[in-house]
């Protein structure tokens, strides 16, 4: 299921975002959801994802430090995202942050096409976002 208006690995990363958001989004559909608005909340999930983690893969590969206002922006968006899910507070948050590094499965959809390293950055702006803003 290929987007009409993309091409080649533009295409390949919506596809790999929407079947990212298929996979997290689990039972998050409201009962009794068709399986057309379950796909379109899955695509909404994962083109979210798609958009946070490029932003995050732009300010890592720009030299962008993790505390930086542009970084804890887009970590505040990815804090909004993971509602979709759950609401965490502080320490779950924190705890997810150190899970995006020490798993695998997490690490690879992080750094899948995005630079190596992605998932500790991303882990680190967490952290900061966590400390300043969530208790």
């Amino acid at each position: 299921m290929r987007p009409n208006n993309m091409s080649g690995s533009a295409a390949l990363e919506q596809t790999e975002a929407v079947e990212d958001g298929t996979a997290l989004i689990g039972n998050a559909a409201p009962q009794g959801a068709t399986p057309q608005q379950k796909q379109a909340i899955a695509r909404r999930i994962g083109e979210d994802w798609q958009r946070i983690s490029s932003n995050i893969a732009e300010l890592f590969a720009t030299g962008v430090p993790s505390g930086d206002p542009r970084t804890q922006q887009v970590v505040q968006e990815h804090y909004r995202w993971i509602g979709n899910f759950w609401n965490p507070d502080r320490a779950s948050y924190l705890r997810l942050a150190e899970m995006y590094v020490n798993q695998p499965k997490f690490r690879h959809r992080i750094e899948r096409r995005k630079p190596k390293g992605m998932a500790a950055y991303l882990r680190d702006a967490m952290t900061t976002y966590a400390w300043a803003n969530l208790r």
